[in-house]
C-alpha cells in the first residue's frame, strides 16, 4: 500500500481502489484518485492514475506530476484566449447557420441524409450542381 506520496501543490490524494487484473501478469491493478485545483483560474479537476504491483512510488509521483502539468497548461491556455473579433463572430454565425440548415434538410429526408454524393446531376448542400 502506498503511503505519503509527494504530490505537486494543490493536489489532494483521495483514495486507492482496485481496478482489475493485469491480463499479462495476473497482478492487481489499482486506481489512484487525485484532485487538483488551479490557484490561478480556480478550476478543479479529478483524475485517475492506474498502477500495478511493478509501479514504484517514484514512478507514480512522476505520473501524477505529468498529469497535473498537462492539465494546468491546458486550463491556463484556455482561460487566456482572447474573445473573437467581429469578423470571427460573423464567420462563426455563418457556420452555425449552415449547420442549422443542413440539420433541417436532414430532418425533412426520410432516411436522414440531405444529399447523395454518388448521384450526378443533382444539387449538393452548397447549391453546386454535379456534372
Amino acid at each position: 500500500m502506498v503511503s505519503e506520496l509527494w504530490t505537486p501543490m494543490g493536489v489532494t490524494d483521495y483514495s486507492v481502489a482496485p481496478a482489475g487484473h493485469n491480463a499479462e501478469t495476473g497482478g492487481q491493478i489499482q486506481s489512484h484518485i487525485f484532485q487538483v485545483k488551479d490557484p490561478v483560474t480556480g478550476k478543479q479537476n479529478k483524475f485517475y492514475v492506474l498502477t500495478d504491483e511493478t509501479t514504484s512510488d517514484a514512478h507514480l509521483e512522476d505520473m501524477v506530476s505529468h498529469a497535473v502539468d498537462k492539465w494546468l497548461t491546458e486550463v491556463r491556455a484556455e482561460s487566456h484566449k482572447p474573445p473573437p473579433t467581429p469578423e470571427q463572430r460573423k464567420e462563426i454565425g455563418h457556420i452555425l447557420n449552415d449547420i442549422r440548415l443542413y440539420r433541417a434538410r436532414r430532418e425533412q429526408s426520410s432516411n436522414g441524409l440531405a444529399y447523395y454524393s454518388g448521384i450526378n446531376g443533382g444539387e449538393n448542400d452548397r447549391g453546386i450542381t454535379g456534372k
